[in-house]
């Protein structure tokens, strides 16, 4: 059998993302960018502590095939003492799977020490994004709906966001009102 020259990314989500996901209903856009992403047991606990959203926790209910839960990593890396447990295991995953991983993380002390440490990093609203750039939401439209939520994102950030989404080849021009 021959070798293969690409490498299995693996793609791991804390909950920020997944409860954020949950509220808008796109929770299936992370199948469809990423195939499979892995989450920790921590995570998948926290997915399901009585504050998470409702629709999540009938998600996890139900067994979803791209989504894999597997055990906590045995040590966290020292690096993420002052996080919550289920950052840390997430970060300490993505870390045992360098360069191969994509960790999926909003919360600003854990994006920190995730790029501190090296790791490729993305927020919901980079999932967004990417789902937007791929065709499968409406920028303008997914990003109005997260404005709905419990998600907070600065105005400033989105305006970046789309800056950049619009300057991707094959996306619409910012459409300006006549003056």
């Amino acid at each position: 059998m021959p070798l293969s020259l690409h490498r299995r990314v693996i793609v791991v989500s804390d909950n920020s993302a997944l409860s954020c996901l949950a509220e808008l209903g796109e929770l299936d856009l992370l199948h469809k960018l990423y195939g499979t992403v892995v989450i920790t047991t921590t995570i998948q606990r926290e997915a399901r502590h009585a504050g998470a959203p409702e629709v999540l926790k009938r998600f996890l209910g139900t067994p979803q095939p791209w989504l894999e839960v597997v055990p906590d990593p045995t040590r966290y890396l020292e690096e993420t003492n002052a996080l919550d447990p289920g950052e840390a295991s997430a970060i300490t995953l993505a870390w045992q799977h360098r360069p191969d991983s994509l960790l999926i993380i909003d919360e600003k002390r854990g994006r920190r020490v995730s790029s501190a440490l090296g790791l490729r990093i993305t927020g919901a609203a980079g999932v967004l994004t990417d789902a937007a750039a791929a065709g499968l939401v409406d920028f303008d439209d997914v990003f109005r709906r997260l404005g709905t939520t419990q998600f907070r994102l600065k105005a400033s950030v989105v305006d970046e966001l789309r800056c950049r989404h619009r300057a991707r080849p094959g996306n619409p021009p910012e459409q300006r009102p006549p003056e």
